[in-house]
């Protein structure tokens, strides 16, 4: 072998084991990127699996949330409308009640019309149950009222009321929290990745992708190796070459660069790969870790979904206080009405009374004059008897007519009861008489 021939071998073999080595690393980092895209993959296809059980937990929980809420806010309607109405009604009749007790409050009742009464024997009379005052107080009609009944039926529509008004509270309270929950997990719903098979068909084509490139990698590295285990073969033999083998080892050895550049452009596509699935890894980490955070946070809301359901029961049974309270507000109103008839009925008495006073001294007048006239009836009886006894008494024998001596009869006006009636005071009389003129005054 001629000394030009041999610098040209040796030329051709330092490219040859250069572009082997470069050859080598090259499919070395490919190797690596495909085992890389190997464990991405192969996180892909966990992740998804864990992702996919998560996420229809979740859509289970916000449909069983969604259905509560609901129901939660029919009841919350129908209980609000119910509650309102009671408790305007329960508004009304204490605002009726307390204006009849304050006229109660503020009417004195007079003094005189309770002077204590004595039966014959000087014993009192007095009604005791009337008298809940004692020393110098006045007394005032409120305290012939039973105020512990009175305290016994506001406290109690009071009571149910406020059972009624904390559930409706706390119900409407939970409805609004599970409201925003559901619009932050809806939110969360429409922005989550869609999860499909096509989530693993990519991962697995794109790595059918990477082992085909890398296989025509080793393919191409196996060549460059035979490349320059031939050149190093004929360098070695020290061997007469032809011109045309020459030519084939230098044409052989050019194609080295070429491919090396496809061997440069198959490790790009397969970092890209890799780098694309591991994006995507990375993407269902994300969504896999908030779909966990949003997981557990339904979870928590358990005991929240508790109190809703057994706020529902309790909703249920409310029937009895709203009914209860219909009832007392019916007796608290009729009370209310009969407090208000007890006060104008205590002025009807004042007038009562003063028209049985008239009664009374007109009555007394009549007998006086009855009186008066049988006096002056029987005396002049007497006269006439005198005169005629004067004028023919002395002819008539006494045997005569024996009845004919007896007086004339006596006549006695005899009253049956006593006049305990007492008279109210001046001021009593003064409104009494001015409501009695303007009664005359609307006939």
């Amino acid at each position: 072998m001629d000394a030009s021939a041999r610098s040209l071998l040796l030329e051709l073999m330092t490219k040859s084991k250069k572009g082997l080595s470069l050859a080598e690393q090259l499919c070395s980092q490919a190797r690596e990127e495909l085992h890389a895209c190997q464990s991405h993959s192969d996180e892909i296809e966990k992740i998804y699996s864990k992702l996919c059980f998560v996420s229809r937990q979740i859509k289970l929980q916000i449909t069983t949330i969604e259905s509560l809420l609901r129901i939660g806010r029919a009841r919350l309607g129908e209980l609000s409308s119910a509650s309102n109405s009671l408790e305007r009604d329960l508004k009304n009749v204490s605002a009726r009640m307390e204006h009849a007790l304050r006229a109660l409050r503020s009417q004195q009742v007079d003094h005189e019309i309770q002077q204590a009464r004595h039966d014959h024997d000087g014993k009192d009379m007095t009604d005791s149950t009337t008298t809940k005052h004692s020393g110098n107080k006045a007394t005032v009609l409120f305290d012939f009222l039973d105020e512990a009944s009175l305290q016994r039926l506001m406290i109690e529509s009071s009571e149910r009321m406020q059972r009624i008004q904390s559930a409706t509270g706390r119900l409407q309270e939970l409805v609004l929290f599970f409201g925003d929950q559901r619009t932050e997990f809806k939110g969360y719903l429409t922005n989550a990745i869609t999860l499909d098979e096509s989530a693993l068909s990519f991962a697995r084509e794109k790595m059918h992708l990477q082992e085909d490139h890398t296989t025509n990698m080793a393919e191409s590295l196996v060549s460059l190796a035979n490349h320059y285990d031939q050149v190093a073969q004929v360098l070695t033999a020290d061997e007469h070459l032809m011109p045309e083998d020459l030519h084939v080892l230098e044409s052989d050895t050019a194609e080295v660069l070429v491919i090396i550049s496809e061997l440069e452009e198959s490790l790009a596509i397969v970092q890209a790969t890799s780098e694309e699935i591991g994006v995507r890894e990375h993407l269902y980490t994300t969504a896999y870790q908030e779909a966990v955070t949003i997981f557990r946070k339904v979870q928590s809301l358990e005991p929240e979904l508790v109190q809703l359901v057994q706020l529902f029961k309790t909703t249920e049974s409310l029937g009895e206080d709203f009914d209860a309270t219909e009832k007392l507000i019916g007796e608290i109103n009729s009370l209310a009405i009969w407090y208000e008839e007890f006060h104008n009925s205590y002025g009807a008495l004042m007038v009562e009374i003063v028209r049985r006073h008239h009664a009374h001294d007109a009555q007394q007048n009549i007998v006086r004059d009855f009186i008066s006239r049988l006096e002056d009836g029987y005396i002049d009886e007497m006269n006439r008897r005198a005169a005629f006894a004067d004028q023919h008494g002395k002819f008539l024998p006494v045997d005569l007519c024996p009845a004919f001596a007896d007086p004339p009869v006596q006549y006695e006006v005899m009253s049956h009861g006593e006049w305990r009636m007492p008279m109210p005071t001046r001021a009593t009389l003064q409104l009494v008489e001015g409501h009695i003129r303007e009664m005359e005054g609307m006939k």
